[in-house]
């Protein structure tokens, strides 16, 4: 009896890891944040910003909110920054759950997930480049 609980409880725990459901909730915020930014509206991204001006050069998570009006950053537990012009940001990394751009001079770096990039990189004034 013992040996089939232990079968049981393995088969459940490699379901759950198969189904992964953080990874399913994750995916569903972000889908409704790209339907947002779709329609025009403002949407606030979760990413990591290293910036020497924003985040006196030390790697924050906080939340870009995109959309009509100027890109802001929110650091958690603080207030908006209106973002300024940002230097032209190059891609030095990429998987399947991030890109990072970074600028020339290194000062600045941001990790997107890949279907939010051209969104957030427009909004950053990167197109073009």
């Amino acid at each position: 009896m013992p040996e089939l609980i232990l079968v049981v409880f393995r088969v459940v725990a490699e379901a759950l890891a198969y189904a992964n459901p953080f990874a399913w909730a994750q995916g569903r915020r972000r889908q409704q944040r790209l339907r947002r930014l779709a329609r025009g509206e403002t949407a606030l991204v979760p990413r990591d910003v290293r910036d020497a001006r924003l985040t006196g050069g030390q790697c924050k998570n906080g939340h870009l909110a995109v959309g009509p009006h100027p890109a802001a950053w929110q650091e958690k537990g603080r207030g908006r920054q209106t973002l300024g012009p940002w230097p032209p940001l190059l891609p030095v990394s990429a998987d399947e759950s991030s890109v990072a751009f970074r600028s020339k001079s290194g000062d600045t770096e941001i990790r997107l997930h890949p279907d939010e990039a051209p969104s957030v990189l427009r909004a950053l004034g990167q197109t073009g480049r």
